[in-house]
């Protein structure tokens, strides 16, 4: 079991949208920042005191921000299309290293030796239908790619067999998946849908590689992976919003979210509101072994903590949910008022982190009870 004690809060004026945890400035200790909607970002330290703040973007959300280990390097990307990095001194002040524009919202990055020649690129996808490989040094295309419409989520495979092998598989709102070589963006393969595919994971089932997606035509679509055969199709109330892939005792799982947009009807209030949306988890033969019901999935990590693994939900009502990755019970839940925006957990100093839409992030440090 796992037993949770707040650590610290911290209140803005304004909907802090995710945060990261790691090492900003290269000085041997961790830090957290967050980032905003008027695209400010925020740094403090684990007890909660706040460092810095720095306006990043005016007036524009930032979406994402990432801490590169050992380097003291920051990237942000948001609404604004541009593409930042940093580096930030051990006062905690960030210099510009390098900018790249995109011609519309940034939706995400990764970063990753996708092309096997010992250093990380970054790729990042974006509202303007482009993908770009970037070199981190000074942001020069390495290559790119175009969808029919705008990217929304892209995640990295690799080859078991080949580790070096990798590719970038990516979803989009013309209704694609596409696979591309990580060597030099080759499209291998692309398979369509009707409708918008908002989310792409990958899983094993049967010695069998499968790439899962799902999206506004509310099925969770499973696809083998060497043959493009779509093998199994799982219907939902509600728009397919994530998945991710776990492994549990050596097996592959699979977590899908459904997503409800009930809340747009201002006459009710949240939390009086019954979602029809969900949380399923899927095992390696694609059955379902547990669902959490009328419960809206706003954010979600599995990690792995004193020898077991939790699923640890964050609600558009406010909830964090610590649930047993096995059989999907509740075991621990925080019950705050605001809408959850992102979850970080830290193994090595057991401190979860939350951020919510009403500027609020709270530390808690978890332990073995």
């Amino acid at each position: 079991m796992v037993s949770i004690k707040e650590h610290w809060e911290f209140y803005s004026s304004e909907k802090i949208l995710g945060i990261e945890i790691g090492d900003v400035n290269n000085n041997g200790q961790k830090e957290i920042i967050g980032f905003t909607k008027s695209g400010k970002l925020y740094i403090f330290s684990l007890n909660g005191k706040k460092l810095t703040e720095l306006e990043i973007s005016e007036n524009s959300s930032l979406w994402q921000a990432m801490i590169l280990d050992n380097t003291n390097e920051i990237i942000t990307a948001g609404l604004d299309g541009l593409l930042r990095t940093y580096k930030c001194i051990t006062s905690y002040e960030l210099n510009p290293f390098w900018i790249h524009q995109f011609g519309a919202s940034i939706s995400g990055f990764l970063f990753d030796d996708v092309n096997n020649d010992g250093n990380k690129e970054i790729i990042a996808y974006s509202i303007d239908k482009s993908m770009r490989c970037l070199n981190p040094i000074d942001g020069s295309l390495i290559w790119g790619q175009l969808f029919g419409d705008g990217i929304g989520e892209a995640i990295i495979w690799q080859d078991t067999k080949n580790p070096s092998l990798k590719e970038i598989i990516a979803c989009g709102n013309d209704g694609t998946i596409r696979v591309f070589k990580g060597e030099n963006g080759e499209l291998l393969w692309f398979k369509h849908f009707n409708e918008k595919i908002r989310c792409v994971s990958y899983m094993k089932s049967n010695r069998k590689e499968l790439i899962v997606c799902g999206g506004d035509d509310k099925k969770l679509h499973v696809i083998d992976k060497s043959s493009q055969e779509e093998l199994k199709t799982i219907e939902f109330d509600d728009f397919v919003w994530r998945c991710s892939s776990f492994n549990l005792e050596k097996k592959s799982y699979l977590l899908v979210s459904s997503y409800s947009f009930a809340f747009f009807d201002d006459s009710i209030e949240i939390k009086d509101i019954e979602f029809s949306s969900k949380l399923m988890c899927l095992n390696s033969e694609l059955e379902n072994i547990w669902e959490i019901t009328n419960v809206n999935v706003e954010t979600l990590i599995h990690i792995d903590t004193f020898s077991m693994t939790y699923v640890i939900i964050g609600t558009t009502k406010g909830n964090i949910l610590i649930v047993n990755a096995g059989s999907g019970k509740i075991i621990a839940e925080i019950n705050k008022n605001s809408c959850v925006n992102d979850i970080k957990y830290d193994s090595e100093l057991n401190i979860l982190i939350s951020c919510h839409d009403n500027g609020s992030i709270f530390a808690y440090f978890l332990g073995k009870s």
